[in-house]
């Protein structure tokens, strides 16, 4: 998707000429896979560039009040994945919903589920087991910690040398900017983890404590698996970028989470989500990994709606993302209509490549 105001604007275009029409089959598909992260109270302060991963739960509120009287049919992923091989010829014919939380915060336990329980709305936790145990990290979270924290950060790395102010928001944003994406892109993933518990550490910010105030327990998260309307499925054991790992290390990723789900819940993951999901992060060779591994289905994070010719790409699944950014109905009832599908993709009804 394009930035926030160019996205904004977009939305706010496709509401106005009328082309958000959801009795648009064309378009709108046989149904659409939302994603969330965090279903957060609390309010945005300043600089808050994880942001775009929160929304309200008056919110989603509103979202589940208004979707359980739309055209759609809220959906577990097993239901959505049967509906996709049927190439939506299954059920009564509505457009389907299926509703996804990455990550397993526990803020999902405290706020989304509540709401989910009260429309009666099925949804899939996607668990990375290393964040639950501490072999993992939110560094992305973790780094937003640290430029809060600082008015200058003197950033040190294999030769790289660079003083980056931090006296405001726009020079904390800069820099955000600027280390998250040469850490997604020039160092290794290990690296990436490496360098962020080093700016921690120098910074005073406590890391482990977070992601255990963050995350839920395998305790909660058993006992969350026994909802009705509950799916756990997988998320890595570390959070990686699959396409930035060896073969076999992904592999190992794959197949290890997996195994310690069902062995610390009891509950055989049967769907995947990809860390990150753009196709820097998730590509053609994971696709197959997942498809090989057995996974029911895989979804990424390309935006899109789901038509039935998904039903030959079922470990390449496009989301919506319920994004902090646009917490309005309009806009959602724009991203479900399809028309921004084919925009993103620049006319094509798939992105799977």
């Amino acid at each position: 998707m394009p930035g926030t105001f160019a996205t904004r604007m977009m939305l706010e275009a496709i509401r106005l000429s009328g082309a958000a029409n959801l009795a648009n089959e064309r378009l709108r598909g046989i149904g659409s896979i939302l994603m969330l992260h965090r279903v957060s109270k609390t309010a945005r302060n300043g600089f808050s560039p994880n942001a775009h991963l929160a929304v309200t739960p008056k919110f989603l509120d509103q979202l589940g009040d208004a979707l359980s009287r739309s055209i759609f049919e809220f959906v577990s992923m097993d239901e959505a994945a049967r509906r996709i091989c049927e190439k939506g010829k299954g059920g009564d014919g509505r457009p389907f919903v299926a509703v996804t939380l990455d990550d397993g915060y526990r803020d999902n336990l405290e706020n989304a589920v509540p709401v989910f329980r009260k429309y009666n709305i099925p949804y899939t936790i996607f668990v990375a087991p290393g964040l639950v145990d501490g072999r993992a990290s939110l560094w992305w979270e973790d780094l937003e910690a640290v430029l809060k924290a600082r008015e200058t950060l003197y950033f040190d790395w294999k030769g790289l040398r660079q003083e980056l102010p931090l006296s405001s928001r726009k020079e904390k944003q800069e820099a955000f900017d600027y280390l998250m994406r040469y850490l997604t892109t020039e160092v290794s993933e290990e690296d990436q983890r490496r360098i962020v518990a080093g700016l921690c550490e120098m910074s005073g910010i406590d890391a482990q404590s977070h992601r255990a105030q963050s995350i839920m327990t395998w305790q909660e998260l058993k006992e969350l698996s026994r909802d009705p309307l509950c799916t756990l499925g997988a998320h890595t054991i570390g959070h990686y970028a699959l396409a930035r790992l060896s073969a076999q290390d992904a592999q190992t990723e794959f197949e290890e989470s997996r195994a310690l789900i069902e062995l610390e819940t009891g509950v055989t993951a049967r769907h995947f989500a990809y860390p990150y999901g753009y196709p820097a992060a998730a590509g053609e060779r994971e696709f197959v990994m997942a498809a090989r591994c057995g996974y029911d289905t895989a979804v990424t994070t390309r935006h899109g709606v789901v038509y039935p010719e998904h039903a030959d790409h079922l470990t390449a699944l496009p989301r919506i993302s319920l994004n902090g950014n646009f917490q309005k109905l309009r806009y959602v009832r724009a991203l479900l209509s399809g028309t921004t599908t084919r925009l993103v993709n620049k006319g094509k009804r798939l992105n799977v490549a």
